[in-house]
């Protein structure tokens, strides 16, 4: 009588899962793993881009989440974080200097649980992938665009190489960036203080114009 042994189950593969139930959004496709594989990463980069605009598009949808909020407190922290460095640079830490401090400090930390916040909020998949893969670089705020974009507004990135090397406390690093207004060797090539007023009102002009750009250049190579 013939007898045969029971048929030995293979163990599943992740090649094998992702032919059975489908890649599921989040998962990196063939093309991501193909261009991180040949090192074309500005390639990698666009075609995220690409395919995560196409999935909103597809799904008839606004996006998930606004870049634009990210951008904006990131620059908050920025300001900030300048306006720390240019306080410390004074000749003399008087009462009201250190008051001013320990205000910032506080502000910077309410900040940070925000802009987490805002990275938590970041949509899985394509766009978050390439916002982690863009900001491992510790100088992804030299992009040309950025460059351009800080000495254009007569920002240190003209040349002085301010942006470039400024230290980075450990504690304040979501501070890098490029020059705002509490930029202290900006403010001294412009050579005249701008009232908060004018800061304010300045401020909330531009941010309402990039609200509006979901696709604002600048939103695009930052976030």
């Amino acid at each position: 009588m013939p007898f045969s042994f029971p048929r030995r189950k293979r163990e599943p593969s992740r090649d094998r899962v992702h032919r059975k139930v489908g890649i599921m959004r989040g998962d990196k496709d063939s093309w991501e793993v193909g261009l991180e594989r040949s090192g074309e990463i500005n390639i990698l980069q666009r075609y995220r881009l690409s395919e995560y605009w196409t999935l909103i598009r597809r799904d008839n949808t606004g996006p998930p989440f606004i870049s634009h909020k990210l951008l904006f407190v990131e620059e908050d922290l920025r300001e900030i974080f300048q306006e720390e460095i240019s306080i410390k640079e004074g000749a003399d830490l008087n009462k009201d200097a250190k008051e001013r401090l320990d205000a910032l400090n506080a502000r910077y930390w309410l900040l940070e649980q925000k802009c987490w916040h805002y990275h938590s909020c970041l949509a899985d998949g394509y766009q978050l992938r390439a916002f982690e893969l863009w900001r491992s670089h510790p100088k992804w705020y030299m992009h040309r665009v950025l460059v351009e974009d800080c000495a254009s507004r007569h920002g240190c990135a003209r040349g002085c190489g301010c942006c470039l090397s400024r230290n980075i406390d450990p504690t304040r690093r979501l501070g890098v960036g490029h020059c705002t207004f509490e930029c202290g060797c900006y403010r001294r090539a412009r050579g005249f203080d701008v009232s908060e007023e004018d800061k304010k009102l300045l401020k909330e002009q531009c941010r309402e114009e990039i609200s509006k750009l979901t696709k604002h250049r600048i939103t695009r190579v930052a976030i």
